[in-house]
C-alpha cells in the first residue's frame, strides 16, 4: 500500500520525564531538547560572575554556548536569577547576570543555594551547584573550565572543594581541563579515587591528566578516551549501571594555548603569596588567584582559560550527541533501518484569513471597516510539507522557529508533537504571522506577512541537528530562510550525500540559491515551482532575461502555457534529475530524467551526471467541492514524495500528489486533518487516479 497511516510507525515509548521543581525553570528550548532525548551540555555561571572580567567573561560564555551548538549538542547555562534557578539562560539574562556587582552575586555551590533562593539573590553555580541542578533536570554532561580540588597545604588546612563531594555523590559527567593548576593535583585525584569517582583523560596517550594551563599534570590516570564515541560508551555503562558517583574527563588544554610549566608555577606561587599576604580566604580564594595569575602573566594565563572551555564545550557536545546516538541503537536497533525520517527545513507561520461577508458592499482599500469571518490555522510551506508527509509518510523531521509568545503557543497548539522534536524557540523574535484578506467572491486582495523570525534559522541552529540531516534519505528545503542557513544546508547535504527537493515558495525568493549560492547547488535534485517561479529560477541559473509575462501568459490557453513552460524548462533541466512545473488547475508539468521512468529512486540520486530529460503533462483530476487552496501545493509535494520514498513509479508517485492534493483542495485547513478516514477508501481513489493519468498523459 502506498500511503501508510501515522500509527504504523510509533515513537519510542521510552521518554525522558523532566523533572520539575518549584524553584527551577526551565527554557523551553531545554525542556523540548530533554522530553525528546535530544544532546544537552550543562555549563556552569561562576565563569561569568566571578571567573572572568567584564566583558570577556560575557563574550565567552556565549562562544562556549555557539561550540556547544556547532557540535550537535543544546547548551544550557544554568544561573540563578533573583532566587529563581533557571536551567538555560538567554542572552539577555547571562547579560544581566554578568552586569551585577560582584558584591550582589553570590558564589553559589550546593550550600548556598537554599540561602539564595529564599533571599531572591542572584548567584554564579559553581561545579558542585551545577552538577546538582544538571541532575535535578536529567542532564548527563556538563563542561567546565576546570574542577575544584585539595589546596595546596589542605592538609593542613583542610581546605577541600566541595566539587570533589558532589563529584561522589551526583551522577553527572564532567568534562574539563583537569584540576585547576593552583591547586593539589596528586591529592585531589587521591580524594577522587576515595569518593569512587571514575577518572578518565581524553585523547592523552598514557593517561596523562591534565592540569589547567598545560597538558601534562606530572600525574596519569588510569583510563584514557581515544575518541568521543569512545566516551559515550563508557557513559552508556555507566548509566546502566545507575552508578551514583560522577565521572571526570580530562581534556588537555589546546596545545597552541597551553602555557610554560615553569612560568605558571611561579606565576601560582606568587597569586599564593599575594592571598596570604590579603587575608583571602574560603570561596574567594580561586577567584583572587585566578585573577592575579592573568595580571601577573600580561592577561596570556586568561586567553589559555578562554581557550580551553571552549574546548571542553567542543569535547562535552561530541559526547552528548555520541550518547544520544549510542543510546538510540542500544534500545531499538532497528529503528535506524526501519523507517529513514525525511528532514524538512523552512517556515512555520500562523495564518489569519479575513473573508468579508458584507455581500452589500465591494471592497476596497480606502480605511473602511468591512465585516469579515475571521479564522486562524496552522501554515508556512515547510510547515505545511512536513505536516503533510508526517500524515502520509509515517514519520518526518522539521526544522523551523517559532516565537516563544502567545502566537507561538497557539501555533504549537495546532502542530502534532513529532513536528515539534526540532523547532527552535526564539526569544529574540514573533512568531510568524500572515493574514490573508479576501472579498466576498473568495478573491485574495491583500496578504501581509511578518518573517522576520526564519533568521533564526542560522547554521549554527542548523549544524547542533547535524544527526537529522546524516540519517535523512531527502532534505526538503523552502525558500522562505536565510541565505546562510541555505548554504549550510547545503553544505550537509554534500557532505553526507543527501539529495535536496527545493520548494521555490514565491517568485520574488526562489532564485535564491542559485543566484546566490551558485557552487552549492548541485545537490538540489528535485524542485517544484509555479511558472512565475520557474521564470525567476531560469533566469538566476542562465544569467539571461526570460520573455515571459506571469501578469498575462499564465491566461493563455492550456498548448500555449505548456509550449512556454517547456521551453523555460529546456534551459536548465540539466541541473536537476526532476522539474515539478504546477500549472494550476491545468495540472503539472514533468521534465525528468529518462532512466526513471521506470525507477523513480533515480530522482533522488546526487551523482553529477544527469541522463537526457524526457517531459510529461499531467493534466489534473476533476474536484469537487473546493473549500480552500491555500495548502494544495504542500499537499501535492506530501503525496510525491511519499510516493517517491516508498519506491513507487513515477505515475504512482504524481498520483500520490494529485490524491493528496484534492483532500487539502476539499478541507478547511492547508492540511487536512486527516487525509483519508481508512485505507481502503484511498486505495480506491489512489487507483482511479494512476489509471486516469496513465490514460491520459501525453
Amino acid at each position: 500500500m502506498l500511503l501508510r497511516r501515522c500509527f504504523l510507525f510509533p515513537f519510542s515509548a521510552s521518554r525522558l520525564a523532566v523533572r520539575r521543581s518549584l524553584h527551577i525553570v526551565l527554557h523551553p528550548e531545554i525542556r523540548q531538547a530533554l522530553q525528546h532525548q535530544k544532546p544537552v551540555v550543562a555549563l556552569e555561571s561562576t565563569i561569568i560572575t566571578h571567573g572572568m572580567p567584564m566583558p570577556e567573561n560575557v563574550l565567552t560564555a556565549l562562544a562556549v554556548e555557539e561550540q556547544v551548538r556547532l557540535n550537535g549538542a543544546i547548551p544550557a547555562t544554568i544561573g540563578i536569577l533573583d532566587g529563581r534557578i533557571k536551567v538555560g539562560l538567554t542572552r539577555e539574562e547571562l547579560t544581566t547576570l554578568a552586569k551585577k556587582p560582584r558584591e550582589q552575586v553570590i558564589k553559589c555551590s550546593r550550600r548556598d543555594l537554599p540561602f539564595v533562593v529564599s533571599r531572591r539573590q542572584s548567584g554564579g553555580t559553581t561545579v558542585a551547584a551545577t552538577m546538582l541542578i544538571a541532575h535535578r533536570v536529567g542532564i548527563r554532561v556538563f563542561a567546565t573550565g576546570g574542577i575544584g580540588g585539595v589546596h595546596r597545604e589542605g592538609q593542613e588546612s583542610l581546605d577541600i572543594s566541595a566539587d570533589l563531594t558532589e563529584l561522589g555523590r551526583t551522577p553527572v559527567a564532567v568534562v574539563c581541563s583537569g584540576v585547576k593548576s593552583i591547586l593539589d593535583i596528586p591529592r585531589t585525584l587521591e580524594y577522587l579515587e576515595t569518593q569512587g569517582v571514575c577518572v578518565a583523560s581524553f585523547e592523552s596517550p598514557g593517561g596523562v591528566f591534565p592540569d589547567f594551563y598545560t597538558r601534562d599534570s606530572g600525574c596519569k590516570v588510569p583510563y584514557n578516551l581515544s575518541s568521543a564515541k569512545e566516551a559515550a560508551e563508557l557513559l552508556r555503562s555507566w548509566v546502566e549501571l545507575k552508578m551514583e558517583s560522577g565521572l571526570l574527563i580530562g581534556v588537555p588544554i589546546p596545545e597552541e594555548f597551553a602555557a610554560e610549566k615553569t612560568k605558571i608555577e611561579e606565576a601560582i606561587k606568587e597569586a599564593s603569596s599575594q592571598a596570604k599576604e590579603q587575608g583571602i580566604s574560603g570561596k574567594d580564594v580561586t577567584p583572587f588567584l585566578l585573577a592575579a595569575i592573568a595580571k601577573i602573566t600580561e592577561g596570556k594565563s586568561l586567553k589559555s582559560n578562554i581557550a580551553l572551555i571552549k574546548n571542553n564545550a567542543k569535547v562535552a557536545a561530541q559526547i552528548a550527541a555520541s550518547l544520544c546516538e549510542v543510546s538510540t541503537n542500544q534500545e531499538n536497533p532497528a529503528q535506524k533501518t526501519f523507517e529513514r525520517k525525511p528532514l524538512v527545513v523552512g517556515a512555520s507561520i500562523l495564518d489569519l484569513s479575513f473573508r468579508v461577508d458584507d455581500h452589500n458592499r465591494d471592497m476596497k482599500l480606502d480605511g473602511a471597516t468591512y465585516s469579515a469571518v475571521a479564522t486562524q490555522a496552522a501554515g508556512g510551506v515547510g510547515r505545511n510539507i512536513a505536516e503533510g508527509i508526517y500524515k502520509l509518510y509515517g514519520d518526518v523531521n522539521l526544522i523551523s522557529a517559532v516565537g516563544n509568545d502567545q502566537m507561538g503557543q497557539t501555533l504549537l497548539q495546532m502542530m502534532p508533537k513529532a513536528l515539534q522534536r526540532g523547532l527552535i524557540l526564539a526569544d529574540s523574535h514573533n512568531t510568524s504571522l500572515c493574514s490573508v484578506i479576501f472579498d466576498k467572491f473568495g478573491d485574495c486582495k491583500l496578504i501581509l506577512g511578518s518573517m522576520e523570525i526564519h533568521q533564526s534559522i542560522t547554521p549554527e541552529t542548523l549544524q547542533a541537528h547535524h544527526q537529522l540531516f546524516r540519517e535523512a534519505p531527502l532534505i526538503i528545503m523552502d525558500s522562505n530562510i536565510s541565505e546562510q542557513a541555505m548554504a549550510s544546508i547545503l553544505q550537509q547535504a554534500q557532505m553526507n550525500k543527501i539529495p535536496v527537493f527545493f520548494e521555490p515558495t514565491d517568485m520574488f525568493i526562489a532564485g535564491k540559491p542559485f543566484k546566490l549560492l551558485p557552487e552549492l547547488t548541485k545537490n538540489i535534485r528535485l524542485i517544484k515551482p509555479n511558472l512565475q517561479e520557474l521564470k525567476t529560477i531560469t533566469e538566476a541559473i542562465t544569467g539571461q532575461q526570460v520573455n515571459w509575462n506571469p501578469d498575462t501568459d499564465t491566461k493563455l490557453p492550456q498548448a500555449e502555457l505548456l509550449q512556454q513552460a517547456k521551453a523555460m524548462i529546456k534551459k536548465i533541466d540539466g541541473h536537476f534529475n526532476c522539474i515539478i512545473a504546477t500549472l494550476g488547475d491545468h495540472g503539472v508539468l514533468l521534465s525528468y530524467r529518462q532512466d526513471a521512468d521506470n525507477d523513480a529512486r533515480l530522482l533522488l540520486d546526487v551523482s553529477k551526471a544527469t541522463p537526457p530529460h524526457c517531459t510529461r503533462f499531467y493534466a489534473a483530476p476533476m474536484v469537487h467541492s473546493i473549500v480552500n487552496v491555500s495548502g494544495a501545493g504542500d499537499s501535492f509535494c506530501a503525496g510525491f514524495i511519499t510516493g517517491l520514498l516508498r519506491g513507487r513509479i513515477l505515475d504512482e508517485c504524481v498520483a500520490a500528489g494529485f490524491v493528496a492534493a484534492e483532500k487539502a483542495l476539499q478541507s478547511e485547513s492547508a492540511v487536512p486533518h486527516t487525509y483519508f478516514s481508512n485505507a481502503e477508501s484511498f486505495e480506491t481513489r489512489f487507483k482511479q487516479t494512476v489509471k486516469i493519468l496513465q490514460q491520459q498523459s501525453i
